[in-house]
Formats: structure tokens, C-alpha cells, sequence
């Protein structure tokens, strides 16, 4: 072949390429404005039935007991963290989506009230102050004296984020976080004897709640001090040394349910602590980096639903990897596929058990329920899209004040 010709078929190669990328740029772009369209039109508008109110998202749960049974759910976290994720988000948007999607998260504070602390510290309900426990539900709501549920850290920590707070109602929330927190009013009895005696926090902000770890929680928990800019002290050092230990171990492999009960799943799981990692740099976390990426690489190879390639794409990107591209044509095929299977959250009834009950009862269906949301799976879609691998997390976690 002559240099003449070489140097065609290399002009030749480039333009396919360029094409090829343009081509699917501009496909991204397209499904991008119709992933915030459709969002913002799935968002209630009014006053609705089952007590959805406006500025929510419309999710539901399903009995994990045979027959399942499906029933509306109006918890206020998935409007939360459908508002956080949309704020992370605004800076790769385009001028017009990033006013859709501003509107969204404006709208999503009207709701917020009917879920804060009634005598008006700053945290929040997974339901409603004061209303029966999935009052729709077949048989749970019949257990509330034992049963029990208050305000929780991983609501409160994701709506103060998604409404920018003032720094007066995040310290006051730090401040109720510690009061809590493991050894301060009671000890865990369902972890592993080595975190037992450290003083991280806990799930439930109630006085009278069991102590409960869950690592997605600790991961929003550290999130929310860091991006919050709060000084830490021994209980954040506490919850930060169980996370590096459970990462470290690889637990979120070898015993997801155990170590999350609320999260349990490999792939979300992974998705919070990369959601952490990407956004700050934070020493004792650093040497898991590669381990992390090989272990979500790891999943992705054997992960069937979209929405578990999605979340574990989107964390690769913020561990600074990339991944093989999404085959996802447009928003239609996306709906028909089965992203309506995926669970995000789930209420286990024995999480909050002591052991040798929670290792035994975790896995019980007819205690169990999962929870649903299809604007949020169009919104982690959306953010699979616009997520970038060269984002540097920031802060310095070093400049933190420890005691």
C-alpha cells in the first residue's frame, strides 16, 4: 500500500470517528432534555391521594412476602434525594435544563415541612410525624408498639443538602446526630464485636431507638459533614474508621445485608461509598481506590438490570475509570426495560434486632418491603449521562479538626 493511500484511509478512519462520536453526543443530549422533561412532569403539582403532596414524587412498595402486594408509599426520601442528585447535577446541564431541573428542586421544599421533627429541630421522617407505619401496608402497620421508627439521619442529612440549609440547622442536626450516637445512650447489639464499642453514628435520631449501623447511611452521613464543612469529632472519626474497616474487609461483598440492611446490595452499596470518594478526598479511603474500581468492574460483569449498570457506570466515572458505554437507544426503550425491578431502599424489620435475630430474621420476606420509584430511575439515569470521571473530588480532608 502506498503512503498515498495510507494517509486517505487514515483521513477516512478519523472523519467515522469523529462521526461516530458527534453522532452519539448527540444522541446523549437529546435523551438528557427528555430525562428532565419527563422528570418534571412526573412531579405532583397539587394535593393528591395517599397523602402525596405537592412538590413529591409518586413511589410505592411491595411485600416481599408471597402473594407480593403492591401499595403506594408517600415517604419523603425519595423526593429528597431525587432534589439532591438534581443539585449535584446543574453544573454539566445546559442553560434550559438547568432551569427545568432548579424548578424541581425548588418545588420539592413545599413538602419538606410535613416530615420535620414538630418541635422544630431539623430533622426529618422517612413518613409523616405521627402517622401509623405503612398504613397501607398488609400486616406492619399493625406491629407499631414494636416496630418502632423516628426521625432518621440519612433523610435528614439528604434534605438539609438538597434545600441548603443555613450552617444554624446543620449544626443543630450535628449536634442531635451525637447525642445518639452508639455508646452515648445505648450500645449496638447486631454488628460485628469488632465496631460494638466504637462511637459512630446511628440510623435513628430517637432517644428511645436501638442503635443501628448501615454503611450507605455512614457514607451520606460522612458526605453531609464534609460538604457541609463541619468540624469532626469522635463520633465522626468513629463512623469514618467502621466505613474505612468495612471497605477495607471488602464487607460490602461478602456480607452486604448484614453491614447496610436498608441499602443491601452490592452495587448500591458501592454506589455510595464512589459517590463519597468522587466528591472528596479523603486519606483513610484513598488506599481502597483500585480495590473498589476492580470489585464494581467485578459486578458489572455479571449485573442483568440496567439500573444496577447505571449506578455502578456512574461509579466508575467518579472513581476517575471509565466504562464500556450504555447501550440505552432513547427514553422509550429505557422504560420497557427492566428498570422497574431495580430496588434502591428497603425496610427490614429485623435490622434493628439484636443478634443472633437480625443474622436470622434479615432474610425473612414476610418482614421485608421494598421500595419504588420511577422518577428516581430516571434520574440516576440522567446523572449516568452527565457524570464526568474528570471531576477532582475537593477539600482537604486533612484541614478537618479532630477530637
Amino acid at each position: 500500500m502506498s503512503i498515498r493511500v495510507l494517509k486517505r484511509w487514515c483521513v477516512v478512519l478519523i472523519f467515522i470517528s469523529t462521526n461516530v462520536k458527534a453522532a452519539a453526543y448527540t444522541k446523549d443530549t437529546l435523551l438528557i432534555h427528555q430525562l428532565v422533561k419527563e422528570i418534571a412532569a412526573m412531579q405532583y403539582q397539587s394535593e393528591a391521594s395517599f397523602g402525596f403532596h405537592p412538590g413529591m414524587f409518586y413511589s410505592y412498595k411491595k411485600w416481599a412476602g408471597y402473594p407480593h402486594r403492591y401499595s403506594p408509599d408517600n415517604n419523603i426520601f425519595y423526593t429528597g434525594i431525587i432534589a439532591f442528585a438534581l443539585q449535584n447535577m446543574l453544573p454539566q446541564l445546559s442553560e434550559p435544563n438547568r432551569q427545568i431541573c432548579k424548578s424541581i428542586i425548588d418545588k420539592t421544599a413545599k413538602a419538606y415541612p410535613y416530615y420535620k421533627n414538630k418541635k422544630g429541630l431539623p430533622s426529618y421522617f422517612f413518613w409523616q410525624d405521627g402517622k401509623p407505619i405503612m398504613p397501607h401496608t398488609l400486616f406492619v402497620h399493625k406491629l407499631s408498639d414494636l416496630i418502632a421508627t423516628s426521625e432518621d439521619v440519612d433523610d435528614s442529612v439528604m434534605l438539609l443538602m438538597a434545600m441548603n440549609a443555613p450552617d444554624s440547622s446543620t449544626y443543630k442536626l450535628h449536634r442531635v446526630m451525637d447525642t445518639v450516637a452508639n455508646t452515648q445512650l445505648r450500645t449496638i447489639t447486631n454488628t460485628y464485636k469488632k465496631y460494638k464499642k466504637l462511637p459512630a453514628h446511628t440510623t435513628y435520631l430517637g432517644k428511645k431507638m436501638r442503635v443501628d449501623f448501615d454503611l450507605a447511611v455512614h457514607c451520606n452521613v460522612l458526605y453531609f459533614l464534609l460538604e457541609e464543612n463541619l468540624p469532626f469529632n469522635r463520633f465522626d472519626s468513629a463512623t469514618l474508621q467502621i466505613a474505612t474497616q468495612m471497605i477495607k474487609n471488602r464487607e460490602y461483598v461478602s456480607d452486604p445485608k448484614f453491614i447496610a440492611p436498608y441499602y443491601i446490595s452490592t452495587p448500591v452499596i458501592l454506589y455510595h461509598i464512589a459517590r463519597l470518594m468522587g466528591k472528596f478526598e479523603i486519606p483513610a479511603l484513598l488506599p481502597y481506590k483500585q480495590q473498589l474500581i476492580e470489585d464494581i468492574k467485578a459486578e458489572l460483569n455479571h449485573a442483568t438490570n440496567i439500573m444496577e449498570q447505571v449506578i455502578l457506570g456512574t461509579s466508575l466515572k467518579r472513581l476517575g475509570a471509565q466504562p464500556e458505554p450504555l447501550l440505552i437507544g432513547d427514553l422509550v426503550e429505557f422504560n420497557q426495560s427492566n428498570q422497574s425491578q431495580f430496588v434502591f431502599y428497603q425496610a427490614r424489620a429485623a435490622s434493628q434486632m439484636p443478634n443472633p435475630f437480625k443474622r436470622l430474621l434479615l432474610n425473612f420476606s414476610m418482614l421485608n418491603y421494598h421500595f419504588f420509584c420511577p422518577a428516581y430511575n430516571k434520574v440516576l439515569l440522567l446523572e449516568y449521562l452527565t457524570a464526568s470521571p474528570l471531576n477532582p473530588p475537593k477539600g482537604d480532608f486533612r484541614t478537618r479538626s479532630l477530637d
